[in-house]
Parts: structure tokens; sequence; C-alpha cells
């Protein structure tokens, strides 16, 4: 049986929540698969029924009956007796529909229900089997031991050993994930930019109110994501595998970083001795680990690389979130190869940006690793932006210098939803650039093998 390890903490991090309750599969009542990842199924839990034979100890009986009054209370409404449930040791999460990570998605939200079960799926391969049981088995012993906001809590686990196909672990619901909420933000800027007149009016009837207030929100989740991998970061892990599907938003829209299966907290043991002087520790890691379209370079290269490549994801993602369209859209792995990883292509910057944004991406997707900023640095930048927006805004001030430009980006999105000659070269590659690397590829392409190295 896995128990619980000692959080890392930081500072400025949630509290130690109660010790996590350990619970037999016998003991849950499953709803219906509400998320479905690349190794895992996710239920939705209906009810907790107890039975006395899997209680250990005392302490753990009570953080078992802990877990089960709050099911009862969902069903019931009655008051809890002697037992005193804190709801923020179990409700930062929401009560929210679901995610699984790796291509997974979680559609809505029963209003009695607030957690899920995530466990292996049933009907993998031998070898996809073996690498989705390390998969889970490293992502539990993260949330075990993590401790922040910004990221999904761990509710409870199963009482058998990790390594065993039946493992499971509880999770927070989430309702929604960043790739669902980028879709949403697009259709609404699309809705309220108005209607373009020509040149000497320019657009007409659009809603800046709207508009302003979307980017304060995108922005707002960017800094929240950094000040998540500032914190991993702080303690010496390396995420790799940012993207928007691993980002979820709780019903109360908190974001939450979630799939750890590809975390990794480094060692002295994994440094690899090719130290840029000035640039960082480098370590010895398993190459091509990740989504493609979000990785840096020397990670696809299978080169030893620093803590920095989660610098590259975010300078990637920071780009989607303020254009509202897909990087390297349509490009094949061939392509991205030839063109992102050997010849340096990135996503073109639009010129209504203010200067200090492009300036961020580009130095955090810098093919010099030794160039990129920390999420210290990060998040400090995000926050002083936020704050001269928000006072921008008090005073009745210019939310950008050009706040046009959000407009004439809706039109350059707009654009872009006809067929592309990129679109029509990379159906006739077998690979995507989204897809996990976990997972084997199609015939003909090198499958990657899990290396241990990553637990």
């Amino acid at each position: 049986m896995m128990s619980s390890p000692t959080k890392i903490k930081g500072e400025n991090d949630a509290p130690p929540p109660l010790p996590l309750p350990a619970l037999a599969y016998q003991e849950l009542v499953l709803g219906d698969i509400i998320g479905r990842g690349g190794f895992s199924f996710v239920y939705e839990i209906k009810n907790v029924k107890l039975q006395e034979i899997y209680d250990t100890g005392d302490e753990e009986a009570e953080s078992r009956a802990r877990f089960a009054a709050i099911f009862d209370v969902a069903h019931s409404s009655s008051s809890l007796g002697n037992i005193n449930i804190n709801d923020d040791d179990h409700s930062s999460g929401g009560e929210a529909g679901v995610v699984v990570g790796g291509g997974g998605t979680i559609i809505k939200r029963h209003p009695s229900e607030r957690y899920v079960l995530k466990t292996l799926r049933p009907d993998l391969p031998e070898d996809e089997h073996n690498k989705g049981v390390i998969d889970l088995a490293v992502e539990s012993q993260f949330l075990m031991a993590l401790c922040h906001p910004r990221i999904l809590s761990i509710r409870g686990h199963a009482n058998s050993d990790p390594l065993e196909s039946r493992y499971f672990v509880i999770l927070d619901r989430l309702a929604n994930t960043l790739e669902h909420r980028l879709k949403v933000w697009r259709r609404d800027v699309g809705m309220n930019s108005g209607y373009w007149l020509g040149p000497c009016f320019g657009y007409c009837c659009s809603k800046s109110h709207v508009l302003r207030r979307i980017w304060m929100e995108r922005f707002e989740v960017a800094r929240d994501i950094s000040s998540a991998l500032e914190y991993l970061h702080r303690n010496d892990i390396v995420y790799r595998d940012l993207k928007p599907d691993n980002v979820g938003f709780n019903i109360e829209g908190e974001l939450k970083i979630f799939d750890f299966g590809l975390a990794k907290r480094v060692t002295p043991a994994d440094r690899s001795g090719d130290d840029d002087e000035g640039g960082g520790v480098l370590y010895n890691l398993t190459g091509n680990t990740g989504s493609l379209r979000y990785m840096a370079p020397e990670v696809a290269l299978n080169k030893p690389y620093s803590l920095s490549v989660d610098a590259y994801s975010f300078g990637v993602l920071l780009w989607q979130l303020c254009s509202l369209s897909v990087p390297y859209s349509g490009f094949s792995c061939k392509m991205h190869s030839d063109m992102v990883v050997a010849r340096g292509h990135r996503p073109s910057l639009d010129p209504t940006w203010p200067e200090c944004w492009g300036s961020l991406m580009g130095t955090c997707w810098s093919a010099d690793h030794r160039c990129r900023p920390t999420f210290e640095k990060i998040t400090i930048a995000m926050n002083a932006e936020l704050e001269d927006w928000t006072a921008s805004a008090e005073v009745g001030g210019d939310f950008m210098t050009n706040e046009s430009g959000i407009i004439r980006g809706v039109e350059r999105i707009k654009a872009r939803r006809g067929k592309s000659v990129f679109k029509i070269r990379a159906r006739m590659d077998g690979r995507r650039l989204d897809a996990d690397t976990r997972l084997a590829t199609r015939e003909g392409a090198t499958e990657r093998k899990h290396d241990v190295n990553i637990v």
C-alpha cells in the first residue's frame, strides 16, 4: 500500500491536507466513463460505501470515514454529527466536469459529484499496459508530494500497490481544459469584434470592454501557469508536458495543472557533465518526451537538457494564448523537425502586440537554452503586466498600445480557417504534432520505448 509522502512546500502554497484515504475498488460506486486518455479511463464517483474489513488503523479509518461523509452530505444533505469536515481540505478543485491529460477530454459535471477516479484502461496491449502502470504510479507519487493552489489535488488512492493493474487515484473534478477555453475565447472574440468598414473608419460596433476582459483572462491564465511551474522548478522538477490539454479549470474557474506522468525530479546523478557556463545545469534525461508542438529542440534531438525546456513550452503556449491560433498549424512531424527543430522557425509575432510580449516569447522559445528566463522572472513579468493593465483600466486608459490590434488579429484568425498546403502535406505523414510520445506510433514510425529514468 502506498503511503502519503511528505509534502513539498513552497512560499504561498496551500496548507497541507488531511492524510489521504486508501480505498478498495469495491467500496466505490462508479458512474459513467467521463474521460479517456492514452492510458487511462476516468469515472465519476457516485458514492462511497465503506467496508470495515479494509480499515487498518484508527487514523486511516478516520480518514476513510471523513471522505465517505462528503458523499453522504452530497446525497442526503444531512448533518455530519461528530465527523468534523473542513471543506477547504477537500474542495480546492471544485465540483466540475473532467479531464485526464494525454489528449483526454472531460465533459460536463453533475452537481452532486466532486471527485473522479482515474485508473488504467483495461484494453491496452501488453507494452502499452506496462507504460501505463508506470505512468499512473509516477503521477500519483508526484500529486501526493506536491502542494500548490495551481496544481490538481489528489484526494485518495487505492489500498494496493501502485504497480498493480487495478491501482487508481481519486482526483478533484475539472470543468474543462485550456483547450476548450481557447475555443470559447476565439468564438467570443469573433462575436464581439464588430464589422470592418475599411481603413478610413476601422471597425464598427466592436465591444472593446469584452475584448479587454478576454485579454485579461488569458494573461491571468499565463501568469497562473508560470506560478505553478516556478513552484515545480524550485523543487527541481521538470514538467515536460505543458500544453492546453494538461491545463484544467475547476467550477470556480481556478486553474489547475495536471497529468504528471512525464514529470521528473532531477538529481545530481542525472547531470550530464556538459553544463554550459552561466547556462544552468544540463541533465541526461529521456529525449523525445511530451508533444512535439510544444517540445524544446534539444528534447526532440535527444540531447541533454535543463529545466528550461518548460520555458520553451511556455513561450509557445503564450503565443497561442495571445493569437488564439494553433502553433505550427498543419505541420507534420517531418516539417516540424526540418523547420522548427533544425532551422529555428517560430510562430510569427503580431506587430500590434506590445514589444515586451514578443520579447518574452522570443527569449522563452530561444534555441539556446541559456537565453531562456527562469519562471521566477516570467512570473514577475506577468504580474507586472497585469498590474499595469489593472491600473490603466481604473483610470480609464487604453488597455493596449493599439487596441484595434485585438480586432485585426481576429480577422487573421478567420482567414486561417481555410485549407492550407501545410494541412494537405501533413495528412501524408503518419505522426502528428499532438501525438503523445508515451504512446506507440503507427506502423513504420519509430516507437519510443518507455524509459524508467523518467520515474
